[in-house]
């Protein structure tokens, strides 16, 4: 983001022109390493969904075959866990010989496309090649999290903890698509909804129930997600190799670092590559602009945070762009510093857009009725959310891409895509900060959430640095040693370093992540069933509750509002309901406190008549649907210990600054506030309440 002349032999990506930046890649602007054309627009548009499509092919055919295995638990045996390190050993050394390859291609005889130094490759090795670069993301997202969760139907962390209103927001989405609220009825959604109603859409074509979909559209995302940047990356680059080493170095520290929210990784993937092209799209560039739009926009609507994060990069980027004309203009030598900014406008006006097709219906209502406190998602301070992200200090190859980045970034400060990154790493850096600042506020910023985004560009950071050293580093600095002769050898050496490196991390991804698996196979799923296949526990009897609200009330969910704290119920049964799980995840509209307080007079109540007016009234005076039915803890019959006086509820609190940040306290409904007006069913542990 400097006006003076760039330091490398051809523009940066961020400059004006298309060109090829010399610290990326050793090729002209015309051509790739590979020997490939440089994608124009439409050809770049036609790889983007090539590589997408071809990646969602790829996995789903993966799922299918692995949940038609009979492999061991995870949790249980370690069969899974060598099978997906086998994988991504597989993956990485197949995918480092191609790359290899395409570098330093053997002379041909046969017409094809032309490479380096005059050589010619066969047509069908260089599509090869590039399927290879393309897939490879989405092969370790298969290796290294589809192979260890083959025996179980559940995603990373099974249905516990958050994954539960995930699970139910997919299921709902898959029985009611829409702008619906995944918890309260006739609402419009607080939580952005487009991973889970494309989700839903994919359930209902796979003829899959919602919380099934739940692994394999959470994998098929994951690595379109990571095959789609090679292309993106290509396109910045000029260079194919490098976008698939890019690509799938930030995929694996991806799947180690955070991968159990899908949604928000998916965004996070992308972050490097949009704060790559900032500087590019603040300087003219329309297809950067037409990007960052779409990204901006798209992300809106999966993870604001990070749509938050990049904005404010942007942001940035365009400020110092700015700044840095309006400096120069000063000494005659600059520009008018406005361009930069109505470009940025133009971005924040078109990505807007996007955004308010899925934001629009919740603000609006937001504006024009009653609503509880807006900022509960915040209130959540983990031990990790009090530390600065440092991964260049690990002994791993993140820490090591990362501490190579910094070094690059030191040396290299005056090369715009150097200034671009840094402006992600500084605005992310910042946040962290400003998180362990706000408590003083009463909220948070979770600032925690940043530990992926900034180990994604410290990674795409130290492989841009590591090609940089490649091409000319190591030339310059042994010239007598490295001639152009060697040049192969050096990058041989580099490769198997790399590959390796990255292997031992890749191979301790399943290890890292034991817990969430491990949660995948003791956590009883949809179907009352163990991925472990140990017994389950009383998700058994949902089934049942499922028949017996159906019998009573009719087959559609949507008809009928329930009141419980069973929280894989629903996760799993698409009811909507009267009381969110959690505040955190509560849409504000519904009111949650307000809702908390209104149950505590319930139970209060022990005239059925009385009960059911005061539920009326709710409907009446607040709006809020009031309860078709009931499912608490309790027994109708008596079992020796006294009389049966009352049905159990939980409660749920916000406690926060408190880590735990939730608290479950239990009330009772009096059980004779249920003997008329109301159908009584006792299945299982379960009092099945349902109004008549």
């Amino acid at each position: 983001m400097t006006d003076s002349a760039p330091t490398s032999a051809s523009n940066p990506p961020g400059s004006d022109t298309d060109t090829v930046p010399d610290s990326a890649t050793e090729s002209t602007p015309a051509t790739t390493p590979a020997g490939a054309p440089r994608p124009g627009a439409l050809n770049f548009v036609g790889q983007v969904i090539g590589a997408g499509v071809l990646a969602a092919l790829m996995t789903l055919a993966a799922w299918i075959v692995l949940a038609r295995t009979h492999l061991p638990a995870f949790s249980n045996s370690n069969v899974t866990k060598a099978l997906a390190s086998a994988g991504a050993i597989l993956v990485l050394a197949v995918l480092g010989l191609v790359i290899y390859r395409m570098l330093h291609p053997r002379k041909q005889g046969t017409k094809g496309t032309k490479g380096t130094k005059g050589t010619e490759t066969p047509r069908w090795k260089s599509i090869l090649s590039t399927l290879v670069c393309w897939l490879a993301p989405a092969a370790l997202v298969i290796a290294l999290i589809g192979i260890p969760l083959a025996a179980t139907r559940l995603y990373l962390g099974g249905i516990s903890v958050d994954q539960a209103f995930r699970t139910q927001f997919l299921t709902r989405m898959t029985e009611d698509p829409g702008f619906g609220d995944m918890a309260y009825p006739d609402m419009p959604s607080f939580y952005p909804r487009l991973w889970f109603l494309t989700g839903g859409m994919f359930a209902k074509l796979a003829g899959l129930s919602g919380w099934a979909a739940f692994q394999p559209w959470a994998l098929i995302t994951l690595a379109v997600a990571a095959s789609v940047l090679v292309p993106v990356w290509h396109r910045i680059t000029g260079s194919l190799p490098l976008a698939a080493i890019i690509a799938s170095a930030t995929t694996v520290t991806l799947l180690y670092v955070a991968p159990e929210e899908p949604y928000g990784a998916v965004v996070a993937l992308g972050m490097p590559a949009a704060a790559a092209i900032a500087g590019r799209a603040m300087r003219g560039s329309r297809a950067a602009i037409a990007g960052l739009i779409i990204y901006l926009g798209l992300s809106a609507n999966l993870y604001t945070l990070y749509t938050g994060i990049s904005a404010a990069s942007v942001t940035l980027v365009a400020l110092v762009i700015a700044w840095q004309a309006w400096r120069g203009r000063r000494t005659d030598a600059g520009t008018s510093p406005w361009p930069p900014l109505l470009r940025l406008v133009t971005v924040g006006v078109g990505s807007g857009i996007i955004a308010l097709i899925g934001w629009g219906p919740y603000f609006y209502a937001l504006l024009t009725s009653s609503h509880g406190s807006t900022g509960r998602a915040q209130h959540y301070l983990p031990e990790i959310g009090t530390e600065l992200p440092t991964p260049f200090f690990e002994f791993s190859v993140v820490g090591a891409l990362s501490l190579v980045c910094i070094v690059w970034m030191v040396l290299n400060f005056r090369d715009r895509t150097v200034q671009c990154l840094l402006s992600g790493l500084v605005v992310a850096y910042a946040w962290v900060v400003l998180s362990m600042i706000m408590p003083l506020r009463g909220t948070t910023l979770l600032g925690f959430r940043m530990e992926l985004p900034i180990s994604l560009f410290l990674v795409t950071g130290g492989v841009l640095a590591l090609e940089q050293l490649r091409r000319s580093g190591v030339a310059k600095a042994y010239p007598a040693l490295v001639t152009p002769q060697r040049a192969p050898q050096v990058t041989a050496v580099l490769g198997i370093l790399l590959v390796f490196a990255t292997a031992v991390y890749a191979v301790s991804v399943p290890l890292h992540l034991r817990d969430e698996i491990d949660l995948a196979y003791t956590d009883t799923d949809g179907d009352a069933e163990r991925g472990d296949t140990l017994p389950a526990d009383s998700t058994v009897y949902f089934g049942e509750v499922d028949a017996a609200i159906r019998e009573l009330r009719g087959d559609n969910p949507a008809d009928t509002v329930v009141l419980t704290d069973e929280q894989s119920f629903v996760a799993y049964k698409s009811y909507p309901v009267f009381q969110a799980i959690s505040s955190h995840y509560a849409n504000p509209l519904g009111e949650y406190e307000e809702r908390n307080a209104e149950i505590e007079r319930w139970t209060q109540i022990d005239d059925p008549a009385e009960l059911r007016e005061a539920m009326d009234a709710a409907d009446r005076d607040r709006g809020w649907r009031s309860p078709d039915a009931l499912l608490l803890r309790g027994q109708l019959e008596d079992d020796g210990s006294g009389e049966i006086d009352s049905f159990s509820y939980r409660i749920s609190e916000d406690i926060y600054p408190n880590d735990p940040n939730v608290r479950f306290r239990p009330v009772s409904f009096h059980a004779s506030a249920f003997s008329e007006g109301w159908t009584l069913r006792q299945i299982g542990p379960f009092v099945l309440a349902v109004r008549e």
